[in-house]
């Protein structure tokens, strides 16, 4: 059921002439929003809410600057209650608010909030009386009225007046439309202070707000919470009471003011409960929001069951039209700006997805910011997942492909436009788009589920506390993912060939699969599993490989010939792909193990050109005792070192220009010996005497194993072995004994 109220606005002539003092945000109502592609909309978001830092900034750095002495961490802010009452004549404000707070690092005595002096602050009080502070630039600091020790809870009001900052360019507007007063905030990232005095930061929420608005009779006030009552003033003016009883960040904190239509909707979850939605719209966009904002019951549903609950699920959740450019994720009612961008789907599930990620769970700093915007614009894609199907997941994740330089994380937040840059939406989005996929479809909800549970509930969080989340569900080390994804640039450029042939052996397929990545940017090399997808007579197969170097060959063993191989067709990774025609590559078979001193026989082999093959080594060296074979690649002999030894092969089609080199490497283990086994044949018999003769008195070679011509183990070779070894075959003698030669 649906309940509509409508606040008819009644004004002297006067205030229609007031000029728009505010951001009106115009928006081309030429545009199909609907049919922009979702960078698109991404990018009409951030430059909104980057526009907002810049004229924020702007006035900050023509303003006094106050040496900020106190640390605001010493410190944890508990709760505000705020009363402000909106003066339409002058376009002013009057406030007075109250912070309670604990001390974390004392004894302190004096604290440091954020405030523009373009501001008055009248008076800063408590229950002992009036206390001392000094407001100046972006600062006002509180002399408290004794020092607190760690632990202790204190509060202090201040009561305050003027026009918001740089005539309402910044955090509080004051604009018109058709001719009616529209008041509205938007404070992210840095501009709750100014309009009110607060401890402006991300990483410190108020476990809970009180909120007054006294305004004129003929508008209607929308703001964080439940509303709890509304009191006619007989002045003309009313109160409006809102509680916000989950913790919220001041950037969240928001007041629309207009003389809306509002209407009701409901979210009906478990078996019993429903959750009210309130909608506070224009009079002339009524009927767009009956069509429009209907389907957030249905959204919020399909997040719910995504990702947990929805977090304000004992208050709200809503809209109001602002004149601000976009739309902005305040905590339970989204504002939205009132052209058509604001009733665009894609903006509505936006918006509502941050009630999870960005209200709830909070990033810590400006430079996480991909933690908010990203993980909102790849909601966007579940959502039409769930409603549309998997190709629509696909062709939406497609329309936030991000080409362009930077990183995830922003460094540089001196710079406004790199914290609501594109990249931050959409890579941020393909961030989530990829590690679903790392990790597998159920793992990776089951780690957001993990997220939406964790220490950062209602809380703050940064990158490296939900990579350890999803490392600890998956069971993964996700280092390489983050590093590559978050803090490098740019996304892998693959170059890829094959080659298929028959198995005479067993009737089965060899498939070479060569793969080399080719961006100059850093990483240069990418490490990720990527899907192969084959298709033969039979069917199609899907083969995931991990690649981890810049340039390799996979080795693949097919029961048919694949007809076809497709890099990564889904598109599960950031990337562009380039096919070709294999041409001549070495096949890196990883060569057998040898055995020092045992006969050894192993092959590098060569494909492609016209299959007359010259091999040689151009770095390294194969150990003692083996060669390779120039035409055929055979590695053959008897390896006399031990250890791993790693060499270049080159090799080379005779007949064409085509060439490669790859590098090799050869284990031969530790070999022993039987001992009296002079020629190394692995036997003993009349030949070893021969060998030791020939050595001993004829200059014939040493035995290979020296050792092993010391079967009586006087540490010597010489006659009395030959007569051991005699003894031993003809006589009955002691088996030989290990020698000692080398000893």
């Amino acid at each position: 059921m649906r309940k509509l109220f409508v606040f008819c606005a009644v004004f002297v002539t006067s205030l229609f002439l007031l000029p728009a003092a505010g951001f009106t945000g115009d928006m081309d109502e030429s545009i199909d929003y609907e049919n922009l592609s979702p960078s698109e909309l991404h990018k009409i978001m951030g430059e909104m809410k980057a526009g907002s830092l810049e004229r924020s900034r702007a006035f900050a750095a023509s303003a006094e600057k106050a040496v900020s002495l106190h640390d605001q961490t010493d410190f944890d802010a508990g709760y505000y209650e705020v009363d402000i009452t909106v003066h339409l004549d002058d376009t002013t404000i009057s406030g007075d608010v109250m912070m309670e707070a604990t001390v974390v690092a004392g004894p302190i005595d004096t604290v440091e909030l954020d405030f523009y002096d373009n501001l008055t602050t009248d008076s800063v009080y408590n229950a002992s009386g009036t206390l001392g502070y000094f407001h100046f630039g972006a600062k006002i600091i509180i002399e408290l009225d004794r020092a607190y020790e760690t632990g202790e809870v204190f509060s202090f009001r201040v009561a305050y007046h003027g026009r918001p900052t740089g005539s309402g360019l910044d955090g509080f507007s004051f604009d018109f439309r058709n001719n009616q007063p529209v008041i509205t905030t938007l404070s992210e990232p840095m501009s709750a202070r100014t309009w009110w005095p607060c401890k402006d930061r991300p990483d410190d929420k108020a476990d809970s707000m009180d909120i007054y608005v006294t305004c004129d009779t003929a508008l209607y006030c929308a703001s964080n919470g439940t509303l709890i009552d509304t009191t006619v003033n007989g002045d003309g003016t009313w109160t409006f009471y809102y509680q916000e009883r989950y913790p919220i960040t001041t950037y969240l904190f928001s007041l629309a003011i207009s003389n809306y239509v509002v209407w009701e909707d409901w979210y009906h979850y478990g078996d019993n409960d429903s959750m009210i939605i309130i909608n506070h719209v224009y009079f002339d966009r009524y009927a767009t929001s009956l069509t429009s904002y209907n389907i957030t019951p249905y959204a919020i549903g399909v997040y719910a069951d995504l990702f947990g609950e929805y977090p304000f699920v004992e208050e709200k959740y809503g809209h109001a039209n602002f004149e601000w450019g976009g739309a902005m994720e305040h905590q339970t009612v989204s504002s939205m700006n009132g052209s058509a961008f604001g009733f665009t789907e894609p903006v509505i599930v936006h918006e509502l997805a941050h009630q999870w990620w960005g209200d709830m769970i909070t990033l810590n700093n400006w430079h996480e910011i991909w933690l908010n915007e990203g993980f909102a614009s790849y909601c966007e894609a579940l959502y039409y997942e769930v409603k549309d199907g998997k190709a629509a997941y696909h062709d939406y994740i497609n329309g936030m492909f991000y080409s362009a330089g930077g990183t995830v994380y922003v460094y540089d937040t001196t710079d406004v436009w790199n914290i609501f840059s594109g990249i931050v939406y959409d890579k941020g989005a393909w961030v989530l788009h990829q590690l679903r996929h790392v990790v597998g479809d159920s793992v990776f909800f089951e780690c957001l589920q993990a997220y939406y549970n964790s220490e950062f509930q209602h809380a703050d969080a940064t990158t490296e506390g939900l990579k350890n989340i999803f490392e600890t569900v998956s069971g993964m080390e996700l280092d390489y993912f983050f590093d590559q994804w978050i803090y490098g640039t740019y996304f892998p450029r693959y170059y890829w060939s094959y080659r298929s042939e028959l198995d005479p052996e067993d009737g089965r397929y060899w498939t070479y699969f060569q793969l080399r990545q080719g961006q100059t940017t850093p990483p240069q090399t990418f490490i990720m599993p990527i899907d192969l997808v084959m298709t033969s007579a039979s069917g199609v197969d899907t083969v995931v490989i991990f690649n981890d170097v810049r340039d390799s060959i996979y080795v693949l063993k097919t029961d048919e010939k694949p007809t076809d191989i497709l890099l990564d067709p889904d598109q599960w990774i950031q990337r562009y792909s380039y096919k070709s025609n294999w041409t001549y590559h070495l096949i890196p078979f990883p060569l057998d193990t040898a055995d020092q001193y045992a006969t050894y026989l192993d092959s590098v082999v060569a494909k492609g050109g016209t299959e007359n093959h010259t091999y040689k080594i151009t770095g390294g060296a194969l150990p003692d005792g083996l060669v390779l074979d120039t035409l055929t690649g055979h590695i053959s002999g008897r390896p006399l070192e031990w250890g791993a030894f790693s060499f270049d092969i080159y090799a080379k089609d005779r007949m064409s220009s085509y060439n490669e080199t790859r590098t090799f490497t050869l284990t031969v283990t530790e070999g022993g010996y039987v001992s009296g086994d002079a020629d190394h044949s692995s036997s003993v018999s009349i030949l070893d005497v021969t060998y030791l003769i020939n050595f001993l008195y004829k200059g014939g070679p040493e035995p290979t194993i020296p050792d092993a011509g010391d079967p009586d183990a006087s540490c010597a070779m010489n006659i009395l072995d030959v007569t051991y070894l005699i003894n031993f075959m003809y006589k009955d003698g002691p088996i030989p004994q290990p020698g000692c030669v080398t000893k």
